[in-house]
């Protein structure tokens, strides 16, 4: 998949989520990640990560069905779903990189480059504590949002190191994926500082959310063209 496809897919999904229907936008997210699952022989290791996310996103898309059909009781079924698919999908990005650290291709950080990624790392933990320490933790929704800026952390900072350890691949075209999901991460980190300190939705949550949305649902596809083109016998 080109750059230009790329990135018209991301901002039809943002469109769809923004100006039509968010569940129509995560459901294409979904059949995406889905679709990369499928790119893989079941013995392949990223198989496992991509399913896992696959899994995640389906449990986010049954959520908020349960929440536009009114079926939440008070229990709150559609907040334990999202906190489960919140733990998923993190296990989801660290299981991408231990599959990246298993075949042999990881090289060392410069020392640049560790003094960056400890910087990003510290100012993420910032962000997180902040979060964390701004709920009340009285409710399963305070729990949920908790449960979603650890795992939030998790991808974008997960998602972070993959691309530069992938960056020099087939000229930069693998690491496309993990970029998305690093957008993905980031997206949904500002979501919950958003939840967190204001729990009456803000002007920027929703394209926000519609962004995260797009790029996380777009990684799938781009994972999916990617294994195909790999796939392809040379001419």
């Amino acid at each position: 998949m080109s750059t230009p496809r790329l990135l018209a897919l991301v901002l039809l999904l943002a469109g769809l989520h923004l100006g039509v229907d968010p569940l129509a936008a995560e459901v294409l997210g979904t059949i995406g990640a889905v679709l990369a699952v499928t790119r893989f022989s079941p013995g392949d290791p990223p198989r496992r990560p991509w399913l896992l996310r696959a899994v995640a996103l389906g449990l986010v898309v049954f959520a908020h069905v349960l929440q536009r059909l009114g079926l939440v009781t008070l229990h709150r079924l559609d907040y334990v779903l999202l906190i489960v698919a919140n733990i998923l999908g993190a296990l989801a990005l660290l299981g991408f990189l231990r599959v990246l650290r298993q075949s042999g291709l990881t090289v060392p950080l410069r020392r640049g480059e560790r003094v960056v990624a400890v910087l990003l790392g510290c100012a993420t933990l910032a962000v997180v504590v902040w979060i964390l320490a701004a709920l009340v933790l009285h409710s399963l929704r305070d729990l949920a949002v908790a449960v979603s800026t650890i795992c939030d952390a998790v991808v974008f900072t997960t998602a972070a190191l993959l691309l530069r350890h992938v960056l020099p691949m087939r000229g930069g075209l693998v690491a496309r994926p993990y970029f998305l999901l690093a957008v993905d991460g980031l997206c949904f980190l500002a979501l919950d500082l958003a939840h967190a300190l204001q729990p009456v939705p803000g002007p920027t949550v929703a394209p926000l959310s519609a962004l995260g949305h797009a790029a996380g649902g777009a990684a799938g596809f781009a994972q999916a063209a990617l294994v195909r083109r790999g796939a392809q016998p040379s001419r």
